[in-house]
């Protein structure tokens, strides 16, 4: 099992970073990303990539704009996501710990972790 814990600061309130982690389609944000369906009343999402693999979610806790934690699985991946959302106003930070089994031997987490980051601070215009 892989773990890292990532930091990232944003230039907008948490709403905004809260919507687009909780609805991976909106605006096409991610190129990745071909579709999802997503229903957050009973806690789940189905994301397709555009590779053709599709990741299930199945969220443990939602705390709008606060707090999300979920397990996740893709192929022979899987593993365990918790973002903390802190900021009020026009700023904000996300504090990401992530634990994967089966990426791989020389894979790591916090670099693609890193480049969600890089996407999305893109997508909001930063």
């Amino acid at each position: 099992m892989k773990s890292c814990v990532v930091t990232a600061s944003f230039g907008c309130s948490p709403n905004k970073i809260w919507l687009y982690l909780t609805n991976p389609t909106l605006n096409h944000w991610n190129p990745n990303i071909a579709d999802a369906d997503v229903d957050l009343d009973e806690m789940k999402m189905s994301i397709k990539k555009t590779n053709g693999s599709v990741i299930n979610v199945t969220f443990n806790e939602l705390e709008k704009a606060r707090k999300m934690s979920c397990n996740f699985s893709c192929g022979r991946m899987k593993g365990t996501f918790t973002a903390i959302l802190f900021g009020s106003g026009d700023t904000s930070s996300v504090e990401c710990t992530m634990d994967v089994s089966g990426m791989g031997l020389f894979a790591k987490p916090g670099k693609q972790l890193n480049e969600f980051f890089a996407t999305l601070r893109k997508a909001i215009g930063e």
